[in-house]
């Protein structure tokens, strides 16, 4: 532990940023008009710079307590001398904080502008370029020409190697990797998918590869299995805790399974039996399922939407609400989320703080796409009319047990920062991140929404997974030798609660009658503005007004109504 006080902070871009850059790539709003003629010098393009031994490129602050190394064994005076460090090494306290501030001096020497919200994402406006960086890998997206200056201004400063140029152009690259992810270009796309080496190394681990796949992945535990439910063996904690951690990373860039992934993640700390057979699930459901790739399709936008839902108290062994929601722009999905939030006493105040949730996501996201040159309304969409009744009003009302932290939602809403609009509760295409659908074809409804598709086989650059012996034991391994079996993943269909190869139709609540849609993919701005009207706050009474009510046509009216009541029933 560190009581030194001193920090060694350096930021790291959200993932969004990524995904931002790509989508800007097929995205018109405003003044930002991406060229998409081949032959152009000015068409668009995605760039992917490394820069190679990174952190030796920063110098150590000449202010900073000097960092001593120990000399190598080949050197003449090793065991008798140290080193003073002039750069930053790998392994070092600094050396991310320092590289990060070396890059930064760079670019904006370049005639970048760097990030508010986001320090790691950089717009040149003159060039029309915009880069988020991760570490030491450069991801850009602009013209082609512009691109083409950029990397010899990176490559004038530092060593670097460049990866694939994707572009709409005959010979163009159509198939790259940025932090593992997979991303390809189409004539009329752009295809983004995860790292595939996490869902195979998860399927082995659990002892699931080439597993009887599942249709869904996760199913509601009820209060009987909770009631019956025991904690997993000692054994087994680190092996699924390292597993848990691993869909985790992968729920990221899966927004099929992040809602699973969520629910799996909370029990790391004391594993179940149940836990264990969720993990079995989601493990024979990436068997059937483990490609998803994200569309990003040429659009243009008028706004960020944002859709979120609340699963009130679904929790049945702590009663905790989940919220969840994603980040639209347009149909690229962007971001999404699932967490389980504190208890709420009614459904009202958990929609409410999902909403809440949702709108810091979006205002948050609006300041990184500001950050890259665009300014963009933004609109929230809940099913639950209390939070709309909550959100229009200022103060508590009747509702004291609301944190009053949460209550800047009202002035948001107020000064039209935030644009709410209601979506029915069927159609809500956020309840995938809330709860657990009952048939695959729901599933694929659901993911459909979010231009998202399976697909089959394997990308031609995705990195390929290591094999050969480990030192670490997976749960699968730990399970068979708890067990003394050899294969534990012939009770995972029945663990499950299901039936492998059965998929149920109906969820109960008449869902699969209703077909989940989002609204602003449907409509134009006016079609949209006349069939879901945005929430109108309430202005706050004139108490002045009331004095000169008598004076109303209208209310002496309904005051002769009211005597005229009275009389007959006095009579």
């Amino acid at each position: 532990t560190d009581f030194s006080g001193k920090s060694y902070f350096a930021p790291a871009p959200p993932l969004e940023a990524l995904r931002t850059v790509i989508s800007m790539a097929m995205t018109s709003f405003g003044k930002h008009r991406p060229v998409y003629d081949p032959n152009s010098a000015k068409r668009v393009q995605l760039s992917f710079i490394d820069v190679k031994r990174a952190y030796f490129n920063a110098k150590v602050d000449r202010d900073a307590e000097p960092c001593f190394v120990e000399l190598p064994a080949e050197d003449p005076d090793s065991g008798q001398k140290c080193a003073e460090l002039l750069r930053h090494m790998y392994g070092t306290r600094p050396a991310a904080d320092g590289w990060q501030e070396e890059y930064s001096t760079a670019l904006v020497r370049m005639g970048f502008r760097q990030g508010l919200a986001s320090p790691n994402v950089f717009r040149h406006e003159s060039k029309g370029i915009s880069c988020s960086v991760h570490g030491d890998d450069f991801t850009s997206s602009g013209p082609a020409d512009a691109l083409d200056w950029f990397e010899d201004s990176v490559a004038a400063e530092y060593e670097i190697s460049i990866g694939p140029r994707l572009g709409p152009g005959p010979h163009d690259a159509k198939q790259a990797r940025a932090l593992n992810r997979v991303i390809t270009w189409y004539d009329d796309r752009i295809e983004y998918e995860a790292d595939p080496r996490q869902a195979e190394r998860l399927m082995g681990e659990c002892g699931l590869t080439g597993a009887k796949p599942m249709g869904t992945p996760g199913v509601k535990v009820n209060y009987q299995e909770h009631q019956a439910d025991s904690p997993l063996e000692k054994s087994l904690h680190t092996p699924f805790r390292g597993s848990a951690a691993r869909s985790n990373y992968l729920s990221a860039d899966r927004i099929d399974c992040r809602y699973a992934c969520k629910e799996i993640c909370r029990s790391m700390s004391s594993p179940t039996g149940q836990s264990w057979k969720a993990l079995k699930r989601l493990g024979r459901y990436l068997c059937g399922a483990p490609r998803l790739v994200y569309t990003y399709r040429r659009q243009e936008v008028d706004a960020i939407d944002v859709y979120v839902d609340t699963d009130w108290a679904g929790c049945v062994k702590t009663r905790k609400s989940t919220s969840g929601g994603a980040v639209m722009m347009g149909r690229h999905t962007i971001k999404h989320w699932s967490s389980t939030p504190s208890v709420s006493l009614s459904s009202g105040e958990a929609e409410f703080y999902g909403v809440v949730r949702g709108a810091g996501q979006g205002l948050g996201y609006q300041s990184l796409l500001k950050d890259l040159g665009l300014t963009v309304p933004l609109r929230v969409w809940t099913d639950s009319s209390a939070a709309l009744g909550i959100c229009s009003r200022q103060g508590l009302g009747k509702l004291r047990h609301i944190d009053t932290h949460t209550l800047w939602v009202q002035q948001a809403v107020r000064s039209k920062r935030i644009e709410l609009k209601k979506v029915l509760g069927e159609e809500n295409p956020a309840d995938l991140l809330t709860k657990h659908s009952l048939s695959k074809e729901r599933v694929e409804k659901l993911i459909a929404l979010y231009d998202c598709q399976f697909k089959g086989g394997r990308a031609e650059t995705a990195p390929m997974t290591r094999s050969g012996e480990s030192s670490k034991k997976t749960i699968a391994q730990a399970d068979a030798s708890a067990r003394g079996i050899q294969r534990v993943e012939e009770q995972a269909g029945t663990d499950a609660g299901h039936d492998p190869v059965s998929y149920p139709v109906g969820d109960g609540d008449g869902q699969e009658n209703h077909q989940p849609r989002m609204p602003h993919n449907e409509m134009d701005r006016v079609q949209l503005d006349l069939q879901c009207p945005s929430l109108e706050a309430v202005d706050e009474l004139d108490l002045q007004d009331l004095t000169r009510l008598e004076d109303e046509q209208l209310y002496a009216a309904g005051m002769n109504v009211v005597q005229e009541i009275l009389r007959e029933m006095s009579q």
